[in-house]
């Protein structure tokens, strides 16, 4: 049994469709599709897809089937991890990064990455946490640096590994940090101003308006605005909130003249993270590089440093 057949299964399998399969591995939709043929073949009798649906689906038996192949491709990829070539791997890594950690990981991490493994070519793409989570588990790109808060699960198959701690912010242009008595401010206080705020797909911005939901608030938003420093940079000519995290606004240039509100009714705790595959592959010693590149990134750039 051919092991290109093999993975080109699995992998319509996990993305549903021929053409995102195709994609997937960097094949033509016809040639993907004689692949999927001479793996069914070769299977024998029971069909693995029911076609009388759209898109196909798994049968049980093509479900039976999905494991075992799964076990031969991480066996495979086990295999590969402990060769010598491990240790100085070759080819395109595709890592993905959240949208607002891009300074965090391209200066500096990325650079080292490729001083270190010469011949990994490196294929960068951004995209929301959630987003990238999916992307890792259906192989679109081989591991992802998200912000994580609770509201984000890691599926199964998935290993997810701790950077640095993160909390994102309410940061305002016209307000003390505190109320003129010095107790800190609530979400009520803040239903007549404005937000400038990512536009939906944002993880930080769901987590906001499902606060302001909780007690049945109303919450204005101005404008959503791509990239928390240009809503910074619009701080200044409104009266108006911005979210953003800790990290980015106290190196941000257009941190001077804002403040850092205290909500006693909402906090936002998040985790740096890296997300991975759990099953071995050939890119491990270069990822593990990665991690180490911004686990020092991020204690040199924490707020207390």
């Amino acid at each position: 049994m051919n092991l290109q057949d093999i993975e080109a299964f699995v992998a319509v399998a996990e993305m549903g469709s021929v053409s995102r399969a195709a994609a997937r591995l960097n094949l033509t939709q016809p040639a993907m599709s004689r692949r999927i043929q001479s793996f069914e073949a070769r299977v024998g009798e029971g069909a693995l897809f029911n076609r009388a649906v759209k898109p196909a689906v798994l049968t049980t038996l093509g479900n039976h089937v999905l494991e075992h192949c799964r076990r031969v491709l991480a066996a495979v990829a086990e295999l590969e991890s402990c060769t010598t070539s491990a240790a100085d791997p070759a080819g395109e890594i595709k890592i993905g990064i959240a949208h607002g950690l891009g300074e965090i990981v391209l200066t500096g991490p990325l650079d080292t990455l490729r001083q270190h493994y010469p011949r990994v070519r490196l294929q960068i793409s951004s995209n929301w946490s959630v987003g990238l989570i999916e992307e890792v588990r259906s192989g679109v790109i081989d591991c992802a640096v998200g912000l994580l808060t609770d509201d984000h699960s890691i599926p199964n198959g998935l290993q997810k590994i701790a950077l640095g701690a993160e909390e994102v912010v309410v940061v305002s242009a016209s307000r003390h940090p505190t109320k003129r008595d010095g107790s800190p401010w609530r979400l009520r206080d803040l239903t007549e101003e404005s937000w400038f705020l990512n536009p939906a797909g944002c993880g930080c911005r769901a987590a906001l308006i499902r606060a302001f939901d909780r007690q049945q608030l109303p919450i204005r938003i101005a404008a959503e605005i791509f990239g928390e420093d240009l809503q910074l940079s619009l701080l200044s000519r409104s009266e108006g909130l911005s979210l953003v995290p800790r990290r980015l606004f106290e190196h941000s240039p257009h941190r001077k003249g804002r403040q850092i509100l205290s909500v006693v009714d909402f906090s936002m705790p998040a985790m740096v993270m890296l997300i991975r595959s759990a099953m071995p592959s050939r890119f491990d010693s270069a990822v593990d590089q990665l991690v180490i590149g911004l686990k020092e990134k991020l204690r040199k750039n924490s707020p207390e440093a």
